[in-house]
Parts: C-alpha cells; sequence; structure tokens
C-alpha cells in the first residue's frame, strides 16, 4: 500500500482524475439546474396562459357573474389531469375544473398584477406546480369585439403535475451521468496513458543509472531528449558522476602515489641492511649505517603522519582548539628544525614579524602549516639565497624567498597531493604532501593559502584570512 502512495504515476493520475472529478461533477450540476429551470420556465408560460385563460371566461354581467367554461382537454383526462379554481374577491369560489370533483386547490393571498408561481401537492397526492392570477372580470358590450374590464376581480389558480419535468430533468441526468462516466474513462485512460509516456523518460534514466559501474562512473547520462522538468535532475546526476570519477581517478592516483613514496626509501633500507650485514664491521661503521638508515625510517615515519593526517582531514575528524597564538614566536619555533640545512646551503633567514602580533587559531594546525611553508621554502630556495617571513597588506602572514620560480606548468597544481615542483631546484626529500595537508588544515581555520611567483624571480606564500569570521581572524 505504501509503495502505491510512493508512486508518481498513481498520484499523478489520482490528481487528474480528481480534477476531472470535481470539474465535470461541477459541470453536472450546473446543467442539472439550467435544464430544470428552462423546463420550470416552460411549465410556467404554459401555467400562465392556462391561467389568462381561464381568467378570461369570467363575465361580469351586471348583479351576476357568469363563468363560460369552454372545453379544455387538460383539465378533463381521468389520467394526470391538470387543475383549476376560480374565486371571487369575496371568496366566493366561481368554477372548478372537472378534475377537481369537488375539492379545492389552495387559494394564494391575493396576488399582484404579476401572476404568481409556487409549488404544491396536488389532490390526486402528485407533486406539482400552480400559477395564480387576479384579474377584472370581462364585461363584453354590444357591438363586435367591444370589451372592457369589470371594477371587480376574480383570481384563477392553475395547477399541473410535474412528473413529465422530473421525467425529462431524469432523463436528461441519465444522459449527463453516461456522458460524464464515458468522458471519465476516456480521460482516465488518456491520463495514464499520458503520464506512463511522460515518466518513460524517467524510467530510461533509471536503467541507464542502473548500468553505471561502480569502478568507472562514465560515461554521462544524455539530456538532449529529455524532457525539460528531468534536464536539472539529470545534469545533477552528471555532476555527482563526475565527482565521482573524479574521486575514484585521485583515489587511484594516491594509492599509486603512495606506493611509490614507500617503495624508495623502503628499497634504500633494504640495501643498506645488506650492505652492513656483507661483512663484519668496527662499532663506528654500524653506528653510521644505524644513522642512515635512521633517517630513511625518519623520511617513511614523516610521510605516514603526513598521510595520517590528510585521512583525518578527509574524515572531517580533526578538532579545532582555537587560542591567542604570538606569530612571531610561533615562526621562530617553525624554523629551528631547518636552520642546519640552511646554513648547509648558504641561505639567510630573516623573521620580520612584530613581536606583538597574535593571532587566534589552532596553534597546532598552524604550526604544521608554516613548518610545511618554511620547509618548502628551505629546500627549493637556490643555494646563498634568502627568506624572510613577514606580515602583508591582506595577509596575515607570507613567505618570501629569493627563489627561483615555480615553473608555470606546476603553479596551478602546487597544493595538490603528490605534485613536487622541479626537481632540480630541490635540496631535500619532499614526496609532495606537505602543501596539500597545509591547505587543507588551512580550509579547517578557514585560512586561505596562495603562491605566486615575484617580478624579482623569487616566490611568495601567502596565507590570509579567509572571512572576518574565521577562528582564524
Amino acid at each position: 500500500m505504501s509503495g502505491v502512495r510512493r508512486s508518481l504515476r498513481v498520484r499523478m493520475t489520482a490528481s487528474l482524475v480528481a480534477v476531472l472529478i470535481l470539474a465535470l461533477g461541477t459541470l453536472s450540476v450546473v446543467v442539472d439546474q439550467v435544464v430544470w429551470r428552462a423546463l420550470v420556465q416552460q411549465l410556467d408560460a404554459q401555467l400562465a396562459d392556462d391561467a389568462s385563460a381561464v381568467a378570461g371566461m369570467a363575465e361580469d354581467e351586471g348583479p351576476t357573474v357568469d363563468f363560460e367554461y369552454e372545453s379544455l382537454p387538460d383539465f378533463e383526462r381521468s389520467q394526470r389531469p391538470a387543475y383549476f379554481q376560480a374565486w371571487l374577491d369575496d371568496g366566493q369560489v366561481l368554477a372548478r375544473s372537472p378534475s377537481l370533483q369537488g375539492r379545492d386547490l389552495p387559494r394564494p393571498a391575493p396576488p399582484g398584477a404579476a401572476t404568481r408561481f409556487f409549488a404544491l401537492t396536488l389532490p390526486d397526492g402528485r407533486p406539482g406546480r400552480a400559477a395564480g392570477l387576479r384579474q377584472p372580470l370581462r364585461i363584453e358590450e354590444s357591438g363586435p369585439g367591444a370589451v372592457r374590464s369589470s371594477s371587480r376581480h376574480v383570481t384563477v389558480v392553475v395547477a399541473q403535475g410535474t412528473e413529465k419535468l422530473r421525467a425529462a430533468l431524469g432523463s436528461v441526468r441519465r444522459w449527463l451521468a453516461l456522458s460524464v462516466g464515458l468522458t471519465m474513462l476516456a480521460a482516465a485512460l488518456a491520463v495514464v496513458a499520458s503520464v506512463s509516456r511522460g515518466l518513460r523518460a524517467a524510467r530510461d534514466v533509471a536503467a541507464r543509472v542502473a548500468q553505471i559501474d561502480a569502478s568507472s562512473p562514465g560515461p554521462f547520462l544524455p539530456t538532449q531528449h529529455l524532457p525539460d522538468e528531468l534536464v536539472p535532475l539529470v545534469d545533477k546526476v552528471n555532476e555527482l558522476l563526475a565527482r565521482i570519477e573524479a574521486s575514484f581517478a585521485r583515489e587511484r592516483r594516491f594509492t599509486a602515489d603512495v606506493s611509490h613514496e614507500l617503495r624508495t626509501p623502503l628499497a634504500a633500507l633494504r640495501t643498506m641492511i645488506e650492505v652492513a650485514l656483507r661483512k663484519t664491521r668496527g662499532p663506528r661503521e654500524y653506528a653510521s649505517a644505524i644513522s642512515e638508515m635512521g633517517d630513511v625510517v625518519g623520511q617513511m615515519q614523516g610521510l605516514c603522519e603526513n598521510l595520517l593526517a590528510l585521512a583525518r582531514l578527509d574524515a572531517g575528524a580533526v578538532p579545532v582548539r582555537a587560542q591567542p597564538v604570538a606569530l612571531r614566536a610561533l615562526v621562530d619555533e617553525c624554523w629551528r628544525p631547518f636552520q642546519a640545512l640552511a646554513r648547509e646551503r648558504g641561505l639567510t633567514f630573516t623573521n620580520e614579524l612584530d613581536g606583538d602580533a597574535t593571532v587566534t587559531t589552532d596553534r597546532e594546525h598552524l604550526r604544521i602549516i608554516v613548518s610545511n611553508l618554511l620547509s618548502n621554502a628551505a629546500s627549493y630556495t637556490a643555494g646563498g639565497g634568502w627568506i624572510v617571513v613577514r606580515s602583508g597588506a591582506s595577509s596575515l602572514l607570507q613567505v618570501d624567498d629569493s627563489g627561483p620560480g615555480i615553473p608555470a606548468d606546476v603553479l596551478p597544481h602546487l597544493f595538490e597531493r603528490f605534485v613536487r615542483g622541479d626537481p632540480a631546484r630541490s635540496a631535500g626529500v619532499h614526496c609532495g604532501i606537505g602543501l596539500a595537508l597545509a591547505r587543507g588544515l588551512g580550509d579547517i581555520l578557514r585560512l586561505a593559502l596562495s603562491a605566486q611567483n615575484t617580478q624579482e624571480g623569487g616566490v611568495s606564500f601567502q596565507v590570509r584570512a579567509a572571512d572576518a569570521s574565521s577562528p582564524a581572524s
């Protein structure tokens, strides 16, 4: 039953049929009333003519009133006759139709000049309708056609059964019921066919979606032959498929890149172990080999930690603990691990941040961001160059170096995962995760990270507040 309620075709068909029932029902009622009123008006016109004819039979002859009845078949039938009765103003019954057989019709209140019509029950028990008329008695003078009115009046009531009207109305109602029934049946079939044809496109889309392979969402759904109402939905489905396909591509690329990054240090570690075990060595040689192995293990550990941080970012499991952070002290702290590398490469580092500059944000996340930017600068800046950390007009802080610049084809993708700069300008070991992690943490802190080549040939990394209401404002 719930499936029927959820069926769009059933709901649309039921709604359209309900509207048709309401419309045709209203039309039937209107037609019924119009036909009934027309039949009643026709009967009233006949009753008014009969009442006028009966009233014309009453003649004022001075002291007496004569009623010259002329044979009227409607008032003389034995089956379903019509009736009339005439009264003088003093209430005296002037005449009755033969069909009354001494019975009386109800005398209405003295009518005015206009004929009055009313419903009543006829003496034989049938429902009927009557016309009441009051008019002056006729006075016939000498001479042909010489007629004038009397000061006395006669009141006439003429009644007739309404069974013919009701029979005619019943016939009209039966034809209306038949017409409405056939129309509803035809309309229901047409609606079902139309709705089914209209939803065929939705079924085709569903069939195409069912054929999509989970490992390869494409090709996308065509929209050129769809109804206008389904095009926005299919466009959104295509956008979703594009995102899923891009996600699968990133996952495959991520798996391949991680495998590659882990294979290289593992191969180096295995080689070092094999060389160390090839012959007996002295303690100093073993210590040197173990130190080299420790460097490789540290590189692998850093990679694993960055991968774990990225996984937590993707899962949204990175909490933010906002607190005041002194920027200059944080930058000095982040630079210490790279001092030895900078001395080896002859790099000059300057921290130009104001000692009073603070920001309210998560200190640990901001430390990772700044450390990755400084690590990138210490590794890629050419030997003998300089690195400066300063605050800009619109940035929280920026890390500038003397270059060389980032290749134009790499710059738009610099913050993507496993994207490296020019290996020729790298002095350290980078796997292409640090800047991606920095941007991800920046998004959590509502910080926008960007990079650009300067006119002097260097590189400037900038950290800006994404909006004034963020935690890092």
